[in-house]
């Protein structure tokens, strides 16, 4: 999920709903202007996290489950220092003169001297001082004033030029709202020099359905070079791939948001791809497994104009049942026992962009259209923030998560099934706010995912996993069932406003598990994507950073 909106006061929309328009709408009519933000409650310095070199220690306790390859420690190139500014104090130490006796006084004449002696005759003085002493003097030091004149004037400009340009290299936005940006954004040192980009995107797409492949997931980033690419993770534990053949997009923003839908759907594995392209639209690149080539998505055609601001949101999700199987009694289920409740027929994406500060925009796309549909303007949210989806379990009832302006994580659900007869406590169609699981307190620019346990960047930086109890109006969340994502140093605070991804995979022999584990993917340098895995039950994390080729 991504980031967007943060600072515009707005009428309060926490517990209003998005409003519908039932006509499309030009979006870029639908788009408005940037607006002043408004000081957030809490708005610390540039963290001290945002050092990109900064190495992470992977600690050595020993994980039995299925943890990623740990990737031996990167040594971080050590910079030299800002160069000195020059220096106004200094200066040149003169010749001391020394003290030459003055002729003024009367010469006294030895009258025993033969008269033939002429007295030699007295020479003028200035200052006590010969006159071509003096002049050697005072062209010595008129030549050190225009000496250190000049070097003061250059020494002041070149001090100006550097303050300027040291104040160039940070964003106008970010300069004001640190907390609000990340990477080379916040200063141009911080750019990476290898590996990942600093505040990189991350997207992951499970393949549980992809037996034949021998793959668990593949993760799509940005890597320090711009390039959207990805790796995969095989049943192996091996990661392969992030070099320049795995490139599919160059034309990505720095920093953009990625976010990735796959499914298979009568044989046919499809793979979809989302984020922001230089000149802020909205792009989509698919690849099925019948050409294995990246082609631009129908949703590019749209030219959908983002929100032009370093930090956004963004999230697409697939809906309708589990990535294409509709065989509804696979479905993974909390309480480990078989699903029996049927899945909605319609099957699709949804994807929110941010127009604004404070409003992100609702396409869909149904199976077997060629076109995406406007829908819902979602108002009064922190679109700096990521978007949650759950659309893709048993039943009609589909969720969204979104922050508000107070930084509060909101759950909203609709019912879909128009058979039911809509009441007051259970609206069908409508999307409406589960007051009753509001996660408050999260990052300004958290990003946001679900897949066995939601997930969010709390106002630390730490990681925190909460159990959501998703029940339409009654959705709440199981406070002793959370969880911080920790070494044995304590909890693993990410870049602020880090993107984050997650998934959950289990290893079975029939009804057997043989291991499982839940995957969640970071950044805590700069350069870096780090995993951290530990059982789906319970343990402690096992910590590697994915092995990201450089060239």
């Amino acid at each position: 999920m991504e980031d967007s909106g943060r600072f515009a006061r707005q009428e309060e929309a926490r517990w209003s709903p998005p409003q519908t328009y039932t006509e499309p709408q030009d979006i870029r009519n639908a788009r408005s202007s940037p607006q002043t933000l408004h000081a957030y409650s809490v708005s610390p310095p540039i963290p001290p996290k945002e050092q990109p070199w900064e190495p992470y220690q992977t600690p050595s306790s020993p994980v039995g489950y299925s943890a990623p390859e740990v990737v031996n420690n990167y040594m971080y190139p050590q910079y030299d220092t800002r160069p000195m500014s020059p220096s106004s104090q200094g200066g040149t130490t003169l010749p001391i003169t020394p003290n030459v006796p003055p002729y003024s006084h009367e010469k006294i004449v030895d009258p025993n001297q033969h008269g033939g002696h002429i007295p030699p005759p007295e020479e003028s003085k200035l200052c006590g001082m010969r006159r071509k002493v003096f002049y050697l003097v005072l062209a010595g030091i008129l030549f050190c004033i225009i000496a250190l004149g000049l070097g003061l004037g250059l020494g002041l400009t070149l001090g100006l030029d550097r303050h300027n340009s040291s104040s160039a290299k940070m964003d106008p936005f970010c300069r004001n709202n640190p907390t609000l940006c990340i990477g080379g954004m916040l200063d141009e040192k911080y750019y990476s020099k290898k590996g990942a980009f600093n505040g990189s995107g991350i997207a992951l797409a499970g393949e549980s359905w992809n037996k034949e492949q021998r793959r668990i997931f593949t993760i799509y980033f940005q890597h320090w070079t711009g390039d959207i690419r990805f790796m995969q993770y095989t049943t192996d534990r091996k990661w392969v791939g992030g070099g320049k053949a795995q490139t599919i997009a160059s034309d990505a923003k720095n920093a953009t948001p990625i976010s990735t839908v796959a499914y298979n759907t009568n044989g046919t594995q499809t793979f979809h791809i989302f984020y922001v392209s230089k000149n802020n639209t909205l792009r989509q690149m698919t690849m099925t497994n019948v050409s294995s080539i990246w082609e631009p998505g129908i949703l590019s055609d749209l030219n959908l104009p983002v929100w032009n601001n370093p930090t956004v949101g963004l999230q697409a999700c697939w809906k309708g049942n589990f990535y294409g199987d509709s065989d509804y009694s696979k479905f993974p289920t909390t309480s480990g026992e078989q699903n029996n409740i049927p899945f909605e027929q319609r099957l699709g994406m949804n994807i929110w962009y941010p127009l604004d500060d404070s409003t992100f925009q609702q396409y869909a796309w149904y199976q077997n259209k060629t076109t995406w549909a406007q829908l819902d303007k979602w108002q009064g949210k922190n679109t700096h923030s990521g978007v949650g989806c759950y659309s893709w379990g048993a039943g009609t009832t589909t969720y969204t998560m979104m922050v508000s302006k107070s930084n509060a994580v909101e759950f909203w659900w609709k019912d879909t099934n128009t058979t039911l007869v809509s009441e007051d406590s259970h609206p069908i169609n409508s999307w409406q706010n589960s007051t009753q699981s509001a996660i408050g307190n999260v990052y300004p620019s958290t990003s946001l995912g679900y897949t066995t346990y939601f997930y969010a960047q709390m106002q630390d930086r730490s990681m925190r996993g909460f159990n959501v109890t998703y029940a339409a109006e009654n959705t709440t969340i199981v406070q002793e069932d959370g969880f911080v994502i920790t070494d044995p140093a304590g909890p693993v605070l990410g870049l602020g406003g880090t993107h984050l991804t997650m998934t959950a995979y289990a290893e079975k022999d029939g009804n057997k598990t043989l291991w499982d584990s839940l995957y969640v993917f970071y950044q805590t340098a700069g350069d870096d994507i780090t995993a951290f895995t530990r059982p789906i039950a319970g343990g402690e994390w096992s910590v590697g950073k994915i092995p990201i080729p450089n060239e």
